[in-house]
């Protein structure tokens, strides 16, 4: 085994990791954590590192103990027997079930092939309760939506797949119909229960070979709710629109960083061009901005949103791409259905549950937030 590097990565005590079963199996030692009390978004497995854990603070150390090739070997087996053939190629990702937990995996090798390594996420076994998450009444009448385009935007690892799963249930238990979702993998298994329920993997051995092929295949499979995993491309921004005017209600996520970036990002996919700005404006009935901020005290985490329901002037806005308009309209909160990523924080900071440097890091509106604070 090489020589473990220093670190300056702290460890957690006895306490906080409940006796982890430093001498079990690497997924032991996985399923220990997942059924702990421990807040953490991933687990990141190195070869010859510790466990680590991100946490709302930082990153930690789960022991001391390495991990070793032939432990995250074993591992990959049980997630994926022809995982040689696959990390050969490049990272791959699988969502399986860990007896009591449901995880993504996503395994690569680095420094020239030499080593292993694996980052998890852990999701709910069911979705969680859309009252539950911390969103404002704005975005709860999302669920209500019978048809048009939602858009939920926001960085990577911001709670946005939680969040879809969530108004998705929702509309399970509320109305009957037809929910299909198109996944890079799937995640959250939502339960039938007034819906029946289609969850499509993309991948090359999986149901679909991309989000757009499966856009595609949608409108022929009699859909109520459309769920698209993530926008990357001009062919599945342009099928997402056209699913949104062919009747269903269609729901996507995109990276983005504010309301205006993810609209702009939104255009260009789409090529910019005017008949489709006007269609954008036209199908869009809300976005969803979200950020998941530190608290300032305790190991969790709160949800911040900024939310878009259009009234004819902001149509108009989309349309014709005055994007500095629609933030200073944001800003007025004169429209039902709209507020902004500010005005929560102003909230979560008032009650002193977030750190001024953690809101200013997660403004979508710095000059505003300077001038609220």
């Amino acid at each position: 085994m090489e020589p473990q590097e220093s670190s300056l990565i702290p460890t957690l005590t006895f306490e906080e990791n409940e006796d982890h079963p430093v001498f079990g199996t690497l997924v032991e030692q996985i399923l220990h954590l997942l059924n702990s009390r421990l807040v953490f978004s991933d687990i990141l497995i190195h070869q010859n590192s510790p466990l680590m854990l991100r946490q709302p603070r930082g990153l930690v150390a789960v022991t001391d103990s390495p991990i070793t090739r032939e432990e995250l070997e074993e591992f990959f087996e049980v997630i994926e027997p022809n995982w040689q053939e696959r990390i050969a190629e490049r990272a791959f990702d699988r969502a399986i079930d860990l007896h009591t937990a449901r995880i993504r995996a996503n395994c690569f090798s680095f420094q020239g092939k030499k080593r292993l390594g694996c980052v998890i996420r852990r999701f709910p076994k069911e979705p969680l309760a859309l009252d539950t998450l911390g969103l404002h009444k704005d975005e709860l009448a999302f669920a209500e939506l019978t048809s048009g385009l939602v858009l939920i935007i926001g960085d990577t690892c911001q709670g946005k797949s939680t969040t879809m799963a969530a108004i998705l249930d929702a509309i399970n238990r509320q109305r009957s119909g037809h929910i299909i979702t198109i996944e890079d993998p799937v995640e959250t298994l939502i339960p039938q229960r007034r819906c029946i329920i289609t969850q499509r993997e993309v991948g090359e051995d999986a149901d679909v070979e991309s989000y757009y092929l499966g856009a595609l295949d949608a409108l022929r499979e009699r859909p109520d709710v459309i769920m698209i995993g993530e926008i990357r491309d001009s062919q599945t921004a342009m099928e997402a629109l056209a699913l949104a005017e062919s009747g269903p209600l269609v729901l996507a996520t995109l990276h983005a960083r504010s309301t205006e970036l993810g609209l702009q990002k939104m255009m260009r996919l789409l090529g910019n061009s005017e008949p489709q700005m006007q269609a954008l404006a036209h199908a869009l009935r809300g976005l969803l901005c979200q950020a998941l901020i530190p608290a300032a005290e305790g190991n969790r985490y709160f949800l911040a949103t900024e939310c878009l329901t259009p009234s004819p002037a902001a149509q108009r806005m989309i349309e014709s791409a005055n994007f500095a308009a629609l933030r200073g309209h944001l800003n007025l909160q004169r429209d039902h259905g709209c507020h902004t990523m500010n005005s929560t924080l102003e909230h979560l900071l008032a009650e002193h549950k977030i750190t001024l440097e953690a809101a200013r890091a997660a403004t979508t509106d710095r000059l505003g937030f300077d001038a609220m604070v």
